[in-house]
């Protein structure tokens, strides 16, 4: 449970677990301090103790800072831990790419940068450090106890692999239980997240109660694997409290026998019964920290699964200059996905400022090429050049600056429509986004309400299906792409938002390059190249051809 691995992720934690570990340990110091001072109290029979009482009331003092200050170790190291996994997370995801929900689930993102890094939080704020300081408190203990009486020393320091082998024995079974018990908090978190993203959904089908009862089988299932684990711990630290108490009850025995035999005088017969209960305390506390580790090892895995999750290939080179070349060019471009080849042999050029139009079913792999053209599909075979020069070799950073992708599920955050434009263009001024805001017919509705200040709920829920695509819209065009490319920018919009939106794209054709994926012919008028696809049904065939204007 000493994951290396994830200890050498977060070098910046090691430092808070030292000071936390060397701060325990001089508060086991001044602790000891503390108790030979009340034995040579008892030894003196109360008098001239004036020496007592200092060493006592510093070795107090000290062993308070000291929890103190560790304390305060322990809740920086959680914090940086914290701050750092999720940062790392976070940037993984960007590396990952724009559809990283097509190799991780969202549910288990959520859970893993939520519940997975408060394991780990705990881990290294707790279970780390006791770690050390247990192992490094009983060599300590051990020691002193040498000199009072070798013979009691020992007895307590041959039960200390007792617990250890304790802790082993029930790990074999914790690691499959506690398996068992991440599989399932992810699927009842999935399910959750999905049903509810999808409640309206299911309460216009009236499939809400057979939902709930499936919510309420796994979260019963849930309830029973989590009683399962804390049975587990119980139990483990049951055996260790045994070990434990039994040990510590031999030392006392044996302090006693050797105060009785006079081999140990009063005073440090009585020193040696209270180091022997305090013998067992830090690996007491390890134990009990046990299931916390486990969690953390178990949450660490998870984690590491997804950090190191295949990227997306990035390139090294600036956005090509415009030259005579066609803005794009398609040679024998070849995509698949997992086990479906979903554009086979594709032979596409779209000159510079035309109006292209990719048409097809559902599926055809449309917006599959859309998304290669502006680099956020790379894993394609065969060729394609932006002005003669390979996408994959055009850094990511440089294609999203240069060509906007719009599609009907584009996401509008919380804020302002201020805000929202303003992540097109950091920099813009008002008048640039009233200016945006009335090329997509919007700004005589945002004025009506409260201007750029008018508020947005999440993902814009407070705006139709055509007013979130017309702000979507505005905020790409204020980024000044080369390219904009519309995937089924007019679906899923009122008949009035769709004739905007088309008046738009076509009085852009020639200041900027349009591509516009749709499925219907009609959207199809006055383009300059039109390409349809169809559905891969030939290993060698292309599934998309130029039709003639």
């Amino acid at each position: 449970m000493l994951n290396k691995k994830l200890i050498n992720l977060l070098p910046q934690a090691k430092k808070h677990v030292l000071i936390t570990v060397l701060l325990k340990i001089l508060a086991l110091i001044s602790n000891t301090s503390l108790i030979f001072a009340v034995s040579s109290v008892i030894n003196k029979k109360g008098k001239d103790i004036f020496a007592e009482i200092i060493v006592f009331l510093f070795a107090l003092i000290f062993s308070c800072l000291s929890n103190y200050f560790a304390a305060i170790q322990s809740h920086n190291s959680s914090k940086s831990v914290k701050k750092l996994l999720r940062s790392k997370i976070y940037q993984k995801l960007l590396k990952i790419g724009n559809y990283y929900q097509e190799k991780l689930e969202t549910a288990k993102v959520i859970q893993l940068t939520v519940e997975g890094v408060e394991q780990l939080e705990v881990w290294f704020g707790s279970y780390l450090p006791q770690f050390f300081y247990s192992m490094t408190a009983a060599l300590i203990t051990f020691v002193i106890l040498a000199f009072l009486n070798l013979k009691m020393a020992l007895i307590l320091f041959l039960c200390i692999p007792l617990i250890p082998i304790s802790i082993a024995l029930v790990q074999t079974i914790a690691k499959k239980l506690l398996s068992k018990y991440w599989i399932q908090y992810e699927n009842l978190a999935d399910n959750f997240l999905e049903n509810l993203q999808g409640l309206t959904t299911l309460q216009i089908y009236e499939a809400d109660s057979y939902k709930q009862k499936q919510m309420e089988n796994q979260a019963d299932n849930f309830r029973r694997v989590t009683m399962k684990v804390l049975s587990m711990q119980l139990n483990s630290i049951i055996i260790m409290d045994i070990i434990a108490y039994g040990g510590a009850a031999l030392g006392i025995i044996e302090a006693i026998t050797a105060y009785r035999a006079g081999n140990l005088s009063l005073a440090y017969s009585f020193a040696s019964i209270l180091i022997c209960a305090d013998f067992f305390i830090p690996l007491r506390r390890l134990g009990s920290l046990f299931h916390t580790a486990l969690n953390g090892s178990t949450a660490a895995k998870e984690i590491f699964t997804l950090l190191e999750t295949e990227e997306e290939s990035d390139g090294n080179e600036s956005f090509p200059k415009e030259n005579e070349s066609n803005f794009f060019e398609c040679i024998n471009t070849s995509y698949k996905f997992k086990d479906r080849i979903v554009i086979k042999n594709a032979n596409i050029k779209i000159p510079k400022g035309s109006f292209t139009v990719f048409v097809g079913k559902s599926g055809s792999g449309k917006s599959t090429m859309a998304k290669i053209l502006c680099g956020i599909n790379t894993s394609y075979s065969g060729s394609v050049k932006i002005f003669g020069k390979e996408v994959s070799s055009i850094q990511r950073k440089a294609l999203f600056s240069n060509i906007a992708y719009i599609s009907s599920r584009d996401w509008i955050f919380k804020g302002s429509v201020k805000d929202t434009l303003l992540e097109g263009k950091a920099d813009a001024s008002e008048r640039e986004l009233f200016e945006a805001l009335e090329k997509v017919n919007l700004k005589d509705f945002i004025m009506e309400r409260n201007g750029l200040d008018t508020q947005i709920l999440e993902n814009a829920s407070n705006l139709s299906g055509g007013q979130k695509q017309r702000l979507s819209i505005a905020r790409a065009l204020l980024s000044s792409p080369k390219v904009m490319i519309f995937d089924e920018a007019t679906s899923n919009v009122d008949v009035e938002s769709e004739k905007i939106i088309l008046n738009l794209l076509h009085s852009l054709k020639g200041e900027k390059t349009i591509i516009m994926i749709s499925h219907r012919k009609e959207n199809c008028e006055d383009s300059d190249k039109i390409y349809t696809f169809e559905t891969v049904k030939s290993p060698v065939e292309s599934n998309c051809r130029e039709l003639a204007l």
